[in-house]
């Protein structure tokens, strides 16, 4: 194992996940197995980054039951997100939203991990430049907006980067949705 696998490992035993239910479920029902994997390297045609592969293996789907997950990064509340999406459904809904038509809302090289309830995304990178970054993508902003640079706000450099936030989080908020003050009422 890498040293990175290494330090994501570590970050995941320090989060409290929802329990599997042991007496109907395995852990393969929350992980990825190989071929999805490269389902979605074949689709993207671009490989994964090492760190989201492992997670994916290694935890997949399950379930935040720790309450540090409850931050803000660059203004964005991470209250919403659950779970990250499985690999069967991070590759449809990434089909989905970066086919060319009026439901695309994602730039090319790009995989949806993660989404709410409202729609909204975090959406890794995976061009070279920015290469396993992950983003948030508000649902609020209209189609092609994410041609603007401030449609997609910077959440962390890579998996294990976000991990580290959540485990280091000591000022656990209330949750909060991520929608502006000027559109509530």
């Amino acid at each position: 194992m890498s040293d990175s696998n290494h330090v994501i490992e570590q970050l995941c035993k320090d989060i409290s996940w929802s329990p599997i239910a042991e007496e109907c479920e395995t852990k393969d029902v929350y992980c990825a197995m190989e071929q999805e994997l490269v389902a979605l390297e074949t689709f993207l045609n671009r490989k994964l980054p090492k760190d989201y592969r492992w997670f994916m293996k290694s935890y997949g789907m399950r379930s935040f039951e720790d309450e540090r997950v409850h931050l803000k990064l660059s203004g964005i509340s991470l209250s919403f997100l659950s779970a990250f999406l499985a690999a069967d459904s991070a590759l449809v809904v990434t089909q989905m939203y970066s086919d060319d038509g009026e439901d695309r809302r994602i730039p090319d090289e790009s995989l949806i991990i993660a989404d709410s309830i409202s729609g909204d995304f975090l959406v890794m990178d995976l061009c070279d430049e920015r290469f396993g970054f992950i983003y948030f993508l508000s649902n609020l902003k209209p189609w092609g907006a994410f041609e603007d640079s401030e449609y997609l706000v910077l959440i962390a450099e890579s998996l294990t980067d976000l991990l580290l936030k959540i485990v280091e989080n000591d000022s656990v908020e209330e949750p909060a949705f991520n929608i502006p003050d000027e559109m509530i009422r």
